[in-house]
């Protein structure tokens, strides 16, 4: 299976990555970057890196027909792109985090050639909050995608948003897991998780910590499902 990743050279895709590399049920990884990256290596067993071939595409909001092309079947993607609002305007941050995914997933639901196209969206904790920049802008760039999702002209289009917490290879997130486990993700679980949701069928998910409908996975969810596959 050919899958689309974005975000693949920072501390949420760069583990995502090693993992596609590593599944068998993945032939190839196109990875959309800013600026051209050399692979680097892994301790991960079966890990191939000459099924990733990066492409530099610097504005994420636009997706020409030359680009397209090259990532014509393509059956999925994992959108782990993103900034912080720290950094940032407000203007930029929206483009980062709302526009350049909404863009992406109208784009991309068009290139497979079958009846699906999987769309997994990184988002995070605490966006059904209003409290601050990140919660509102995540939470419109879930709602947006949703309601893509399965509708015309996107009707392949199957959304999957993926709430992790503190990631376990964040220099915080050791103590934490003592303090507060519940908004801890280990990062092999969120690979896991999205790397499985990307090759799946595209069918809503059920259970424990699931969310809109089987289209959100809630942290804990991330947790549960990475032990279940």
């Amino acid at each position: 299976m050919h899958i689309i990743l974005t975000g693949a050279t920072g501390a949420v895709g760069a583990p995502i990555l090693q993992h596609c590399l590593a599944s068998p049920k993945i032939t190839r990884v196109s990875v959309l970057s800013r600026r051209m990256f050399t692979i680097p290596p892994s301790d991960l067993d079966g890990v191939d890196t000459t099924k990733a071939r990066v492409i530099v595409h610097e504005d994420y909001t636009s997706y020409p027909d030359t680009l397209l092309e090259e990532l014509k079947g393509a059956e999925g993607c994992i959108w782990a792109q993103g900034t912080s609002q720290n950094e940032v305007s407000e203007t930029e941050y929206i483009r980062v985090t709302h526009d350049s995914p909404v863009a992406a997933a109208k784009a991309f639901a068009g290139i497979s050639g079958t009846d699906h196209f999987n769309f997994v969206h990184i988002s995070g904790q605490g966006v059904d909050s209003n409290a601050t920049l990140y919660t509102r802008i995540k939470g419109r760039a879930e709602k947006s995608l949703l309601e893509l999702s399965g509708t015309p002209p996107h009707t392949s289009l199957r959304v999957f948003n993926v709430r992790p917490g503190y990631l376990s290879h964040y220099g915080i997130a050791p103590v934490l897991r003592v303090v507060a486990p519940g908004i801890v993700t280990p990062a092999a679980a969120l690979s896991k998780v999205c790397v499985d949701l990307v090759t799946g069928v595209g069918k809503p998910l059920e259970g424990e910590h699931i969310a809109a409908g089987g289209r959100t996975v809630l942290g804990e969810g991330i947790k549960k499902l990475a032990a279940l596959r």
